[in-house]
């Protein structure tokens, strides 16, 4: 069966808000034939801008008669700030309604909140503009931290990018494990974000005040992968005592030096995994790890998924 999704967007969408899960849903059509049609809505059909004023063409508008499955709200600085009246907001509840399921990307978010003012949702969208949703719309509980969340029906997503994380959720909710590591695979991006994923990266984090002195030794380390750097020298690297960095770490990332370095090497596991015909006990002993039992749990405990699972999600 066809799931039909419907892409809400007015002017002043974010182009990658559309086109990210867009492009997701659409690559999975080369696997499952037919499994998703996409249409784009707006308040009227015809041309609609994004945030930086290149047009795209809206299939349907709110007063058009179509069916739909899912019902997609996208977001930018348009959709976050969109004025509606008393009809549109009513017309995209009806449609809310009718859908199976609903999904906001990013600021789509404070779309789909008012669609539901009587309804306790748990939200997540940008984590700069968390506070924001929180405020205008008491009636939700905002996460900050997930790159995307599920309540029941109900799925909303971070920013931008994570919404393609969201779309292979529901591909692999929709047609199994495999199917959405192939997507994964086409598109060059990682299956195994979960939604509970912080939102902003470990580099990022690292880009304000006093945290500047970590960044050539996170650098550094990225270069060490195969061997064992004991607190102690990645202090001297720092030219800092064991304490100052391990005060760094916790007040910047939230973890210790050590922990870092070991989530380092399991990222780059992952990323050794994902190509064909590679050994598990030979990727466990490139990154210093004592066995492979050792390996399998650290990996277990980041991703929630054994490595063979793993390989063989990726390489189907």
């Amino acid at each position: 069966m066809t799931r039909k999704q419907v892409y809400f967007i007015a002017d002043g969408f974010q182009a990658l808000d559309l086109f990210g899960p867009l492009d997701a849903f659409m690559e999975t059509n080369s696997h499952v034939s037919h499994a998703y049609e996409c249409k784009l809505l707006s308040l009227g059909a015809g041309p609609v801008k994004t945030v930086y004023g290149q047009q795209v063409q809206a299939d349907y508008g709110l007063e058009d008669e179509f069916a739909l499955d899912d019902l997609i709200i996208c977001g930018g600085n348009g959709m976050r700030t969109l004025s509606l009246s008393a009809r549109q907001v009513e017309r995209l509840s009806e449609l809310a309604g009718r859908a199976q399921r609903v999904f906001s990307i990013c600021t789509g978010a404070f779309v789909l909140a008012r669609l539901f003012p009587q309804k306790a949702l748990t939200l997540t969208t940008h984590w700069r503009h968390c506070d924001s949703l929180a405020q205008l719309h008491g009636h939700c509980t905002i996460s900050p931290e997930p790159l995307y969340i599920q309540d029941k029906h109900i799925w909303s997503s971070a920013g931008v990018l994570s919404g393609v994380d969201l779309a292979l959720a529901i591909v692999r909710e929709d047609h199994g494990n495999s199917v959405a590591a192939q997507v994964a695979k086409d598109l060059v991006v990682y299956l195994q974000r979960s939604g509970n994923q912080r939102q902003y990266s470990d580099a990022l984090a690292l880009q304000s005040g006093d945290s500047l002195k970590l960044s050539p030794l996170m650098e550094w380390l990225s270069t060490q992968l195969n061997q064992s750097v004991s607190v102690a020298r990645m202090a001297e690297y720092c030219h800092l005592s064991e304490r100052q960095l391990t005060r760094l770490f916790k007040q910047h990332l939230n973890c210790t030096p050590s922990h870092y370095f070991k989530v380092l090497k399991l990222n780059h596991a992952r990323d050794l995994l994902s190509e064909e015909n590679i050994s598990l006990r030979h990727v466990a002993g490139k990154l210093g790890f004592n066995n492979y039992d050792s390996f399998r749990r650290a990996f277990i405990r980041q991703f929630g998924v054994t490595p063979s699972h793993y390989t063989k999600g990726i390489n189907r």
